[in-house]
């Protein structure tokens, strides 16, 4: 059931919308400024959870 193009479309769709995510949430709400250093922060944490998921969902029971 978890087959190749559905790991490819969830892989990509979960990619794509955390980094709109973070993206968003990176510019300060004083200055308006975007923080490259707050991004790759929360990029790296929302990908390290999408990975830890996928593995979950991969594993064979």
């Amino acid at each position: 059931m978890w087959d190749a193009k559905r790991q490819a479309i969830w892989l990509t769709t979960a990619i794509a919308i955390a980094t709109f995510v973070v993206y968003q949430d990176a510019y300060d709400e004083k200055t308006g400024r975007f923080d490259p250093g707050y991004f790759a922060l929360l990029e790296i944490i929302f990908l390290l959870v999408i990975i830890v998921m996928f593995y979950i969902y991969s594993r064979k029971k």
